[in-house]
């Protein structure tokens, strides 16, 4: 026996047989266990397209204010962050001259009135040097009024066609820095110099053919502005750059400056109120003339009516200058928030806005959409907005508007759209950040499955089914294939259960 078991071939059986119980013992463990699946229950609900950017709230309605005249700040009744109501007086100017043009005003009213009141009660030799003297006082003071005039009108179009001058080209490569231009425009001559470079033996190494409004040959200055033309403006070229047949144009006035609106702005008005200001002391010389011509008559119903159209003409002047005084008042125009003042009481302001007011509760989203998107975008479209200061609200809201030109960054172009939002919460702030989702396309209410649980070959979609323990493959139709992570189907029922493959 004691053989037996040191011989080599009881080993080996002992060892087979080991080995065989264990892999008896693996099966069986293995044949005991259920197989896991990935499963997911088909569902009714909406599969959408997107397309997701991100977007600013704006006040819908904003308004920078400023004064139609100059003049010195007499009264600031705000301060940043204070909430008024539409009508309420903000900024007022010093008015002390208007008062007494007013005063003036309601004494020719008197006079007026006077004067009348005369005429019914017959002619008196007193009258006749009273009305000569005021015809002549009329007629200097019409004279003054032009002179005034004419020199506010030549001085707001010399500033008009001298600001902000600049030299620009219509070479998109060109690389040298423009000239810069300087001086005052003194000729009246509207339209466009045109400096016409090219290499000479000056110190800058260029001159230039200038072309246009004037003609004439220059050396083109570095060292320090230099004139060109007869019109009183200079240049004076960089360094440090090659004008090589460079052609740069300047142009009379700058219609691209900043500042041109605002001059062309006071222009206008210049001349609008010099047109009333002559048109009034004409008329003031007028009606005292005719005045003076009918002293001597005796009362005529004519005479009666002119003595009343000058207490209509005074009333009137009274009536433009309080209109005067009221243009040097600034009003809120609707009820908000100011959020920017940049002025205080003594200083001079001109046309330029000097308050900035916020509408307290109206807000519209921008959004900019990149060029790949933008042919899925509608107007009408449905959005969904999550704000980066409540990130835990989703507010709904409206495609309205969808710009037709657009804004290109770092080589991109983008479209600004618009979203009216549907509420706006008591939070709501210009300059929040959102996060947006825009609704393109949308199945609702349909059969959907997440995306992975669909497998294609060869344009046949599939999904496998589980029925208690078995599994099939169903071959299903894709309505709509949403990047919301969801696939709109049919060929299976609500309450299947799929398993991932």
């Amino acid at each position: 026996m004691k053989k037996l078991f040191m011989s080599r071939s009881f080993h080996v059986v002992l060892a087979i047989a080991v080995i065989g119980f264990i892999v008896f013992m693996v099966i069986s463990v293995r044949s005991g266990q259920q197989i896991e699946y990935v499963t997911t229950v088909v569902e009714r609900g909406a599969v959408e397209r997107l397309v997701s950017v991100s977007g600013v709230i704006q006040a819908e309605q904003s308004a920078d204010l400023a004064f139609p005249t100059t003049g010195i700040v007499s009264t600031v009744n705000i301060s940043k962050g204070d909430v008024v109501q539409a009508g309420d007086v903000l900024v007022t100017l010093e008015a002390r001259a208007l008062q007494a043009d007013r005063q003036d005003a309601v004494a020719a009213l008197t006079r007026a009135v006077a004067t009348r009141d005369e005429l019914l009660s017959g002619p008196q030799s007193e009258s006749r040097d009273a009305t000569a003297e005021s015809v002549s006082f009329k007629a200097a003071t019409l004279e003054t009024v032009k002179a005034t005039q004419a020199d506010l009108v030549a001085n707001a179009y010399r500033t008009l066609l001298s600001s902000g001058l600049s030299a620009t080209t219509n070479d998109a490569e060109e690389e040298a820095v423009p000239p810069i231009i300087s001086g005052t425009y003194n000729c009246d001559a509207e339209g466009v110099y045109t400096l016409t470079m090219y290499s000479s033996g000056g110190n800058s190494g260029y001159s230039y053919r200038l072309s246009g409004l004037e003609s004439g040959t220059y050396t083109a200055s570095i060292d320090q502005p230099s004139a060109f033309g007869t019109c009183g403006l200079q240049a004076i070229f960089d360094s440090n750059s090659r004008y090589n047949n460079a052609v740069w144009e300047v142009e009379i006035p700058n219609k691209q400056s900043p500042l041109y609106v605002t001059n062309r702005n006071a222009y206008t008005l210049a001349k609008t109120q010099a047109e009333s200001a002559i048109r009034l002391a004409e008329q003031d010389l007028s009606l005292t003339e005719t005045n003076a011509l009918s002293t001597n008559a005796p009362a005529r119903s004519e005479s009666v009516a002119r003595a009343n159209a000058d207490i209509a003409s005074a009333n009137a002047r009274i009536a433009r200058i309080d209109a005067q005084i009221a243009d040097r008042t600034i009003r809120a125009p609707f009820s908000g928030t100011i959020v920017e003042i940049d002025v205080l009481p003594g200083e001079t302001v001109t046309t330029v806005p000097v308050v900035t007011i916020l509408a307290a509760s109206d807000f519209e989203l921008t959004a900019r959409i990149p060029e790949i998107d933008i042919g899925k975008l509608e107007t009408g479209q449905s959005v969904r907005a999550i704000f980066d200061a409540r990130s835990e609200e989703t507010l709904i809201g409206t495609v309205e508007y969808i710009s037709l030109q657009a804004t290109e960054i770092d080589g991109v172009a983008y479209y600004e759209a618009i979203i009216s939002l549907e509420t706006t919460p008591s939070w709501m702030r210009s300059g929040l950040n959102a996060d947006i989702d825009i609704i393109t396309i949308s199945a609702t209410d349909t059969l959907r499955i997440p995306k992975r649980f669909v497998t294609e070959s060869e344009g046949v979609y599939q999904v496998v089914t589980k029925v208690g323990d078995l599994l099939a493959t169903t071959t299903i139709n894709i309505i709509l294939d949403g990047n919301d992570g969801y696939t709109a189907i049919t060929g299976v029922n609500q309450g299947d259960i799929l398993v991932a493959p």
